[in-house]
């Protein structure tokens, strides 16, 4: 009997591990009109003051829709919104190429890693190439103002110039969630440079 229930464990996890596997593993998200994320983000300096910075739009929210398959953004402040050229905000929510490089790759799975080099410029500086190091650490649970869902925890850590025409280096830190149930980043943090940078998923809805 014992024999048997050894055989039969050994028989049932075979088919857990790639129900566990796929779980923690997803496609590109497939986006269609209609579908739409709002964000806060926040900019804090070294002073304490709390800004939305300009290299991010200068509103305090964003709401990123999808029309006619493309990404649009609206600033929003208060009552106030306007449409604006925004790519470092579609890249924050969607993970587009750009702003700090290929923040998503698909399929996105547990221990994926990967590198990619973009363009940055500190402030008073020319612009410059960096590399951004990728590596999908955790699939976890986490809490938003829309509820808990399943994300992706990935850490992008890259070399930046500091200082008076940036002759020094720091090393930026950035940790961020993407859930595939949202087809979106829902949380996004940035350490190690002169402006920490907050972003937080208040809102979404996807079309059917």
């Amino acid at each position: 009997m014992s024999r048997f229930l050894v055989a039969f464990a050994g028989i049932a996890s075979s088919f857990l591990v790639p129900l566990v596997s796929f779980a923690q593993q997803a496609d590109a998200p497939v986006y269609k009109d209609g579908d739409w994320w709002r964000i806060k983000i926040e900019v804090v300096r070294p002073t304490g003051v709390s800004i939305a910075g300009s290299q991010l739009g200068g509103f305090p929210e964003y709401r990123v829709q999808i029309s006619s398959g493309k990404p649009t953004v609206i600033g929003i402040r208060g009552e106030q919104t306007k449409e604006i050229d925004a790519p470092p905000i579609i890249s924050l929510v969607l993970g587009k190429t750009g702003w700090h490089g290929e923040l998503l790759r698909f399929p996105m799975r547990v221990g994926l890693a990967w590198t990619d080099r973009f363009q940055f410029q500190p402030r008073g500086t020319q612009a410059r190439w960096e590399e951004g190091r990728y590596e999908v650490q955790a699939w976890e649970k986490l809490t938003t103002a829309k509820g808990g869902f399943d994300a992706f925890k990935i850490v992008m850590t890259t070399n930046i110039p500091t200082g008076p025409k940036g002759k020094g280096t720091a090393i930026r830190t950035s940790t961020y969630y993407y859930s595939p149930e949202i087809k979106a980043i829902v949380s996004y943090t940035e350490e190690g440079t002169e402006a920490g940078i907050t972003e937080t998923l208040v809102d979404f809805s996807l079309s059917k």
